[in-house]
C-alpha cells in the first residue's frame, strides 16, 4: 500500500519499493536506508524504533510525514515510572543486608524514623558525647543582677539604688535601719537561650531513642537504651538542671555561630532530621527507548523482594558500589551482582558462564560450572546448592513465547557442572510483561510448569503474577 496510507507500528520490520527510481535515496528520519537497485526499482527493508511518534521519509526533495503508533507490548511512561521506583525503593531497603560501612549523602528533613537517621545517630554519638563534655566544662553563663530583699546582716555592699530605697521608705538610715532591706545582688547563670536549645534538643534526641527502643529489638534496643540513659544523665547535669528547655522558633544567634564547640552541637542535630531522601541511585541513566533493561533490572529486584519475603536474604553488598561520590545501585550487563542467601544460595543478575575445552575443564579448580560450546550470560540465575534456576526477561519478544523458550534450552543443556560434567540447570523461565493468547498461553500454565521445568511468567508492574 501506498506509504501514507500504511498504519506503522514501533518495532516491526516491513519491506518497502520505490517504483520508476533508480538513482534515489531514501531517508528516514535524516537517515539513509539501506537498499537493492534490482529490477523491481529500489527496494529495501524497515525496522521501526521502539518508539513512537512522527516520522518524516524522504525522497529527493519530497518529504511525507506520517506516524508510528505504540506497540502493544510497550509499557505506558507509568509503568516504567512504577518500575524505576520499585528499583530504588526495594535497593533502599536491601541496603540495611548490605553490611556496607560507607558513608551517604542524604538531603531533605522528616522527622519519621529511617535507617539512615539510626545509622546517623549511631555512628556519631560519641562524637555528641565528646561536644557535651566540652560544653558542661565552660557552659554559657552570665551574670545576672537581681532585686531581692535580704536580712541586713547578710548585706556586703550598699549600693545607691539601696540608700535610695532606705530614704524614700523609712527617712534616713540614722533614724531607723530595717531588719530586711531591698538591694541588688550578682549571681552566675546559665539560663540563657543557648542552653535552653541546647536542653530542647537533648529532650528531642531522648524521646527518638526512646522510639527506636520501642519499635527495635536485638541490638538496636539495647544500644538505644545505652543512648537515651546517657542523653538522661546529660539532662539532668548540674549546669542544665535549672534551665528550662526552649520553646517556640529557633533562632541561630551569634553566640552560637562564634562558638566552636556550640556551633559544631547544632550543625550535629540540624543533621539527625535530614534523611528524607537518601535514594540509592543509578549510575547511568536508562532512557525511555530502553525500557527492555530497566525491565530486567525491575524482574531481578522483584525476585530478591521475594528472597527478603521469605526470610532468605543474608548479604546484598553485590548489589551496590562505593566511589567518591557515595553509594549506586550496580546493575549492569556483565557485572555480576550477586546477592547472598541463606545455605550459601545466591541470586546473580548477568552471571557469566564461560566456554572451556571439556577435555582440559578438569584442571580448572576455581569454577564450579562451564560451557562446552560458547560464553552465555542469562539474566538471571537462582543457584541452590549444585542446582542452576534462570529466568529471562523478556519485555519484548521477537517472534513468540515458543521461540524465546527454544532459546532457553541452550542454557538447560550447555551449562555443565565441571567435575561431574552433568546438566545442572533444574527449570528456565521466561518473564513477560504481557500474556500471549491463543496455543502459546499453554506456556504459562502450572501443568506445563512442573512437565518440562520450563515455560512463561507473566510479570507486570502493578500487576499479577502469572
Amino acid at each position: 500500500m501506498p506509504i501514507k496510507e500504511a498504519y506503522l507500528r514501533e518495532a516491526t520490520s516491513y519491506e518497502w519499493k520505490l517504483e520508476g527510481e533508480s538513482n534515489s535515496a531514501v531517508l528516514f528520519n535524516g537517515i539513509p536506508l539501506p537498499s537493492i537497485l534490482n529490477d523491481a526499482g529500489v527496494t529495501g527493508t524497515l525496522i521501526t524504533p521502539f518508539q513512537s511518534g512522527e516520522a518524516v521519509f524522504e525522497i529527493n526533495d519530497y518529504s511525507i510525514t506520517t506516524y508510528i503508533y505504540t506497540d502493544e507490548r510497550k509499557m505506558t511512561n507509568e509503568q516504567y515510572d512504577w518500575m524505576l521506583s520499585d528499583i530504588l525503593s526495594e535497593a533502599a531497603v536491601c541496603f540495611n543486608y548490605s553490611g556496607l560501612n560507607k558513608g551517604f549523602n542524604s538531603s531533605g528533613r522528616e522527622r519519621y524514623l529511617s535507617w539512615a537517621q539510626w545509622s546517623y545517630v549511631k555512628r556519631s554519638f560519641h562524637q555528641l558525647s565528646l561536644l557535651f563534655q566540652k560544653i558542661k566544662t565552660n557552659p554559657f553563663s552570665v551574670l545576672r543582677q537581681e532585686s531581692l530583699l535580704m536580712n541586713r546582716e547578710k548585706i556586703q555592699q550598699v549600693h545607691t539604688s539601696t540608700e535610695r530605697w532606705l530614704e524614700r521608705k523609712h527617712g534616713t538610715i540614722e533614724k531607723h535601719v530595717p531588719n530586711q532591706i531591698w538591694t541588688s545582688k550578682r549571681h552566675e547563670t546559665h539560663d540563657l537561650y543557648e542552653n535552653r536549645l541546647l536542653k530542647q534538643q537533648l529532650l528531642e534526641l531522648r524521646h527518638l531513642l526512646s522510639q527506636y527502643r520501642t519499635y527495635a529489638n536485638g541490638t538496636l534496643k539495647e544500644e538505644a537504651e545505652q543512648m537515651s540513659n546517657k542523653v538522661l544523665y546529660w539532662i539532668n547535669h548540674s549546669f542544665l538542671i535549672n534551665v528550662p528547655s526552649h520553646k517556640g522558633q529557633i533562632t541561630i544567634t551569634q553566640r552560637l555561630r562564634k562558638q566552636p564547640i556550640y556551633r559544631k552541637w547544632i550543625t550535629w542535630f540540624d543533621k539527625l532530621y535530614q534523611h528524607q531522601k537518601y535514594e540509592i541511585g543509578f549510575d547511568y541513566d536508562i532512557p525511555l527507548k530502553d525500557t527492555f533493561q530497566l525491565y530486567e533490572m525491575w524482574c531481578y529486584m522483584q525476585l530478591i523482594k521475594q528472597a527478603r519475603k521469605n526470610g532468605e536474604l543474608v548479604d546484598t553488598s553485590g548489589l551496590y558500589k562505593t566511589t567518591a561520590d557515595g553509594i549506586f545501585l550496580s546493575l549492569a550487563e556483565n557485572k555480576e551482582s550477586t546477592v547472598n542467601l541463606v545455605d550459601d544460595d545466591t541470586i546473580t543478575f548477568q552471571r557469566v558462564f564461560q566456554y572451556r575445552d571439556p577435555d582440559r575443564v578438569a584442571l580448572d579448580s576455581k569454577a564450579l560450572f562451564y560451557t562446552f560450546t560458547q560464553r552465555m550470560i542469562p539474566d538471571i540465575v537462582i543457584q541452590r546448592k549444585d542446582k542452576l534456576y534462570i529466568y529471562d526477561p523478556k519485555y519484548r519478544v521477537p517472534n513468540n513465547i515458543g521461540t524465546a523458550l527454544g532459546e532457553m534450552h541452550k542454557y538447560r543443556d550447555g551449562i555443565r557442572n565441571i567435575h561431574t560434567d552433568e546438566q545442572v540447570v533444574e527449570e528456565v523461565y521466561i518473564m513477560t510483561p504481557f500474556q500471549q493468547n491463543g496455543e502459546e498461553l499453554r506456556y504459562y500454565t502450572e501443568g506445563f510448569h512442573k512437565r518440562y521445568k520450563m515455560g512463561a511468567l507473566k510479570l507486570m508492574p502493578r500487576g499479577n503474577m502469572v
